[in-house]
């Protein structure tokens, strides 16, 4: 029977569907009995698995933003990699390499609805990006490079802020209109380590370089 499979596995199925479906009609457009007549199974198993058509496309935005940054969860991913300066450079060049080779949905968000699916992967993403760049300041503290008292603020204040001017910049440059966050961030690169070593209190020797 098809409903004896796994948990994990069926709900997988139905957020594949969903996804093809979102790319295919857009959000809005799509129903659950869309979803549940493209798998012929009943609405009741799709609300076994699901809350709303929401949480599906929330659930999907989670798994979006796993694939963007799961080798970077990983404890032995840093490892061995040089100071903190060095980390932070390969965490953000990194995250940048996987949002453009490993992510299509990105690409395609614009069929799905960016406000929905979009903004989702990006704020899941950006908390796991905090979480990381949180770990570096204060080991570039420890090995007296940075001079950072609140690295938790100041790493919500660099990201969030910089997220916050692209937005602010889309809205009044009409060029940007079809500009992505990891674009801009190329773009505007050298300004963001300014950034980041001025308010990290970095020594003067070292250098944030962000696309190797």
């Amino acid at each position: 029977m098809r409903n004896s499979k796994p948990k994990q596995e069926r709900q997988k199925e139905i957020m594949d569907v969903a996804l093809q479906l979102f790319l295919e009609k857009g959000y809005e457009k799509t129903s659950i009995k869309d979803i549940t007549e493209k798998m012929n199974i009943a609405a009741g198993l799709f609300h076994y698995y699901f809350s709303s058509k929401e949480d599906v496309l929330i659930k999907c935005a989670y798994l979006n933003s796993q694939m963007i940054t799961e080798e970077l969860q990983l404890e032995t991913f840093f490892e061995g990699k040089g100071n903190a300066v060095e980390k932070i450079n390969l965490l953000m060049s990194q995250v940048l390499h996987n949002v453009s080779e490993k992510n299509d949905i990105i690409k395609d968000s614009a069929k799905i609805n960016q406000s929905l699916l979009l903004d989702r992967i990006t704020y899941i993403t950006l908390d796991i990006i905090i979480t990381k760049l949180v770990e570096f300041i204060k080991e570039g503290n420890d090995e007296k490079i940075f001079d950072c008292p609140y690295p938790q603020q100041t790493a919500e204040i660099l990201v969030y802020g910089f997220e916050r001017m692209f937005r602010k910049q889309k809205e009044k440059e009409e060029c940007l209109k079809d500009c992505t966050l990891s674009e801009y961030f190329m773009q505007n690169q050298y300004k963001l380590a300014d950034m980041f070593k001025k308010l990290l209190c970095m020594k003067e020797e070292y250098h944030f370089q962000f696309d190797k």
